[in-house]
């Protein structure tokens, strides 16, 4: 048992980690030892080791995720999952006090595993008993349960099954917290999530910082998805009257158009799952409540920090069904109660709606704050704080007012019609205890039920929180906007969303009518910084302001462009001009600071720091600057103060611990800043933090940094950072004998680092690195050209995928030996090889497709993602028999391949049917028809309430003859007109309008 001392603040505790003199040190790291409070009541904290029983995810993807989806890059998928569950080992966090206990999984992205009531020992935040990974999130594995922090550009966080950096402490008022977070490395934008539990509190709240260290926009994106029991007794308490599809388009709600009332769970018994983005009133809270068991769940946040509250359902049938056995064991389905930053998960579509992308400011930081609460007794919920729920009701002449606060406290209750009140009584609220008053109200007179001391006020009047902005585009509205400014904001959506081609192209599009137009020649230039190629952002910003010369936005633009070319005289005069706009204010005066901070002028660089501060203080880059210049001006308790003050903010802040280093540098400091690097990608870590001090003119510390991690790092863009900043070739060759594999460079920095890399050093993978870093920056004949001049040096099979994939991008030959090159090297990948099978089949090259597949099939029992691209192979060549005796046996778990299996099984049941039906064996064609309406689940696909079975109709009734030829082929006609270009069905209805015409 060790002792942790409880510091009257983190100052106290920081300068206690800057000095050597204490013999007890409070380290923040990782503790496996029960954490006493600072009173008898405080909360408590403690970090243990689990045993679960674990679904793992296995097989990581060696091939760069640029061949799929540019935006993601450089993190890697998962694609192996496992049918069977073992015992496995996970870390585990947990706070408790008397009242509720909350637990956090630091190595499966920092999520809350779950949320107990102990009044009850209800789960009011649902806690999956097993780890059950499956292929649902960008990079593959996710499990259900318990509340996710996602971050990033949409969908689950890339984090969301890996470990992350975390830190738990006592706090000096007895409370506890857990810090988690990390960077989204396409982005380099970092979060962070404090998990609070106050020592006498019936709720627990989250403290989340997000903050942009880049001088670009980047993609903003935040959802907090806690997750609830699904039965049918469920309330859903959404406050709103309309709800948001992802593309904006609206519906009503909670009476939608058939008259149902959606916030029932068991009303949603139609379709398929259910994304409801709910919106419309002004309200702070949402949460569901289980009316046979009598109790509920909630979050509550201000609206303005987060107006988004989404509700998400699995479908009722066994489409969603399916997923209870995917995802549990024994806990059963759930359903997501999510709090957003944004109204929507936003997702475009041909429709026009104000629903857009938010972009993240450059140096911009968020903070916000967010209580997650049970609910026990009340009969519902239509008002809640993060102080106390309540439900009232008015039946038979009474108001009936249910109400429990979430700690301990004084109040009254008042019920107010008019301006006069009706009824007043004092309260003593104790956690979770319920008070139930009854008060006579015998008229329709409106009237207010208000509990000032736990900030709740019911209006049985709901209109006056009604919002009246428009959630639609008018028709009138959109044909008033010329079609280029439509364009432009096309490609601004583009850019938001990381979809830099695409928004390149519609740029390039409006310049060759509008050659001056501002905003394309600005989104010209904001392209060309990300990508590095700085003189031709140059010459397209200089035409905007030949246009206007004070023009905030192109001032900045230019200056980040100057700044990057190495001209700091005009890199100061541009973002001189841009700090006169408020937008650009702190971002410009912290770049100031930097461009001094480079130049040795560290009383300049405070001055500009501590402007930019005055209009950010939360501004880490600041923060940041004025360390290092305390630092390098010899002032090391200024230096201190500053980092107290990053710590403050930022609990997991790895640069402060650095610089907390390099102030005392001794093996227990270095062990500080090491110990609380937690993350999947620690050499991202250690990257971003030298790359940072290169920016800031701070090789030499740079290089320290780098020195320490030589004798350990196997990552060789390290290695190259270590010998670029040193200007040393032979420091390259070390990193030569350290494998490519998940090397994956993608900073604009790197890039000139790799190019002096590949002067200096003759090692093919250096001119490989370099081609991935310049495609992961949209710069692809570059990269193509780099990997051509390789030729078949390279004895690594990514590698020809790569060249493969960028080939084909660029329309160009020489892909069927790259991919026969591929295999040669990996013939034991399934993989590699299933990404040529996946090639000839996109190509409709059915015999090569065939070929590769076999083989695959052959060597790779029992792996699904094999059996259904072979099924698929199999089908497309004629061999529909073979075809079903795989599907038969499959046995396939959610997955790309899931998508198509239960397709396949469906075409492969008619193919045959149409083939009998020319045979003249209409009772077996019966029976094969028959057979494709049935979904069996080894597929991994349930069957929805009303799946599309047209086809299958048309051929019975045709072989039953109830109608006439013509009117069949009019039928098919039409339905072959809908499902124009989708695959196989038309080639099925071409097949069945064939036979019915001869």
């Amino acid at each position: 048992m060790g002792e942790i001392k409880c510091f009257r603040n983190q100052e106290e505790r920081l300068m206690l980690l800057l000095s050597n003199k204490s013999k007890s040190i409070f380290i923040w790291g990782v503790f496996f030892i029960f954490i006493q409070g600072c009173s008898e009541d405080s909360a408590q904290i403690t970090e243990e080791i689990r045993s679960l029983k674990t679904y793992p995810y296995s097989n990581p993807n060696p091939i760069p995720i640029l061949t799929k989806d540019s935006r993601l890059y450089p993190y890697h998928s998962f694609n192996g999952y496992s049918h069977e569950g073992s015992p496995q080992d996970w870390k585990v966090v947990k706070m408790e006090n008397d009242h509720i206990e909350v637990y956090v999984l630091p190595e499966v992205g920092g999520k809350i595993w779950g949320a107990i009531d102990k009044s009850n020992g209800e789960e009011f935040i649902y806690r999956n008993e097993v780890m059950k990974f499956r292929n649902i999130s960008l990079r593959g594995p996710w499990t259900s349960g318990g509340i996710e922090f996602n971050f990033g550009v949409i969908g689950h966080t890339p984090a969301t099954a890996s470990p992350v950096d975390y830190v738990t402490r006592t706090n000096p008022d007895g409370s506890v917290s857990t810090f988690v977070g990390g960077m989204d490395l396409p982005s380099r934008a970092h979060w962070r999530v404090e998990i609070k539990l106050e020592r006498d509190r019936a709720n627990f709240e989250t403290n989340t910082l997000f903050y942009n260290p880049t001088p670009s926009t980047q993609a903003y994106y935040n959802w907090m998805t806690g997750a609830a029991f699904a039965q049918d007794d469920l309330e859903l308490v959404f406050p709103g009257n309309q709800y948001l599809k992802h593309s904006g388009i609206v519906n009503p709600w909670p009476i939608d158009e058939k008259g149902r009332n959606l916030t029932f769970y068991d009303n949603n018994r139609f379709e398929g799952h259910k994304s409801y983005h709910v919106v419309g009133q002004w309200k702070n809270y949402f949460g569901g409540y289980y009316h046979n068991e009598g109790y509920g769940f909630g979050h509550w946040a201000q609206y303005d920090e987060m107006p988004g509250q989404k509700l998400w359902l699995w479908a009722l049938s066994r489409q969603g069904g399916i997923w209870e056995e995917f995802l549990t064991d024994t806990d059963g389905q759930y359903v997501e109660f999510q709090a957003g930053r944004q109204w929507v998960q936003y997702s475009p579509s041909d429709d026009f709606t104000p629903i857009k992308k938010v972009d993240f400011d450059p140096y911009g930081t968020d903070r916000w704050h967010e209580s997650w609460f049970p609910v026990k007794g009340t009969g519902g919920i239509n008002e809640a704080s993060e102080d106390g729920v309540m439900y009232v009701e008015k039946q038979s002449g009474e108001i009936q007012i249910n109400v429990h606060s979430f700690l301990k406290q004084n109040g009254t209750i008042k019920v107010i019609t008019g301006r006069k009140t009706i009824f007043e009584q004092s309260l003593e609220f104790q956690p979770m205890a319920l008070h139930s008053i009854s008060v006579p109200h015998g008229t329709t007179d409106e009237y207010e039920v208000i509990v000032e001391t736990l900030g709740l006020h019911f209006r049985s009047n709901r209109e006056s929180l009604r919002l009246k902005r428009p959630f639609k585009t008018n028709p009138d509205v959109l044909a008033a906007v010329s079609k280029t400014n439509q364009l432009l904001t096309a490609g601004l959506e583009d850019l938001k969303e990381r979809r830099y081609p695409k928004a390149k192209t519609k740029f390039e599009t409006i310049l060759l009518d509008e050659p001056y137009h501002n905003g394309a020649l600005r989104g010209m230039a904001d392209l060309y910084f990300r990508s590095g190629e700085y003189a031709k952002g140059l010459s397209a910003i200089h035409i905007v302001l030949q246009l206007n010369g004070y023009d905030e936005a192109a001032n900045f633009m230019a200056g980040n462009l100057y700044r990057a070319m190495g001209d700091y005289t005009n890199a100061r005069e541009a973002f001189g001009w841009a700090a006169r706009s408020m937008e650009f204010r702190s971002a410009s005066f912290t770049q100031m600071a930097e461009l001094s901070l480079i130049q040795s002028q560290f009383e300049l660089a405070k001055e500009y720091a501590h402007k930019a501060l005055d209009f950010n203080r939360y501004n880490i880059n600041a923060l940041q600057t004025l360390a290092i210049a305390e630092r390098m001006s010899g002032n090391n308790q200024e230096a201190k103060k500053q980092l107290h003050q990053l710590i403050e903010i930022d609990p997991l802040h790895h640069f402060a611990n650095l610089e907390v280093y390099f102030l005392n540098p001794s093996k227990k400091n270095w062990g500080y800043f090491t110990k609380l690097i937690h993350n999947e990608y620690p050499d991202q870590t250690h990257l971003e933090l030298a790359i940072a001090y290169h920016n800031r003119g701070q090789d030499e510390v740079a290089v320290q940094l780098l020195e320490k991690l030589m004798d350990t790092s196997q990552n060789p863009i390290i290695h190259l950072w270590h010998a670029y900043l040193n200007n040393d070739a032979e420091l390259l060759n070390v990193a030569n004998e350290i494998s490519p594999e998940f090397v994956f460079p993608y900073r604009r920095e790197t890039i000139q680092a790799l190019l002096w890399g590949t002067e200096n050093n003759y090692d093919w993978k250096w001119t490989y690195y370099l081609s991935l870093n310049l495609w992961a920056k949209d710069r692809n004949t570059e990269a193509l050209a780099l990997m051509n001049s390789l030729g078949e040096r390279p004895d690594y099979s990514p590698f020809y995928i790569a060249r493969a994939s960028l080939k084909e991008k660029l329309g160009k030959s020489g892909i069927s030996s790259d991919l026969k090159k591929s295999i040669q090297l990996s013939p034991e990948s399934w993989l590699i090889q299933l990404n040529a099978v996946r090639y000839y089949q996109h190509h409709k090259k059915w015999e090569k497709a065939y070929q590769l597949s076999l083989n695959a099939f052959m060597h790779f029992r029992n792996n699904f993602n094999v059996e259904i691209m072979h099924a698929r192979s199999l089908l497309y060549m004629g061999r529909v028999d073979e075809c079903l005796v795989v599907l038969e046996s499959v046995n396939v778990l959610p997955s790309e391949m899931a998508k198509e299996s239960r397709q396949l099984y469906k075409w492969a049941f008619l193919r045959q049917s149409i083939d009998l039906i020319k045979a003249g064996k209409v009772e077996k064609a019966i029976s094969a028809i028959n057979a494709s309406k049935e979904w069996p689940e080894n597929l991994g696909v349930g069957k929805p309430y009303q799946p599309d079975e047209r086809i299958q109709n048309i051929l019975l009734d045709y072989v039953k003859g109830t109608i006439n030829s013509n009117q069949y082929l009019v039928l098919l006609q039409a339905l072959n007109d809908e499902k124009s270009g989708q695959e196989y069905d038309s080639i099925l209805i071409k097949g069945a309008m064939a036979l019915i015409q001869k």
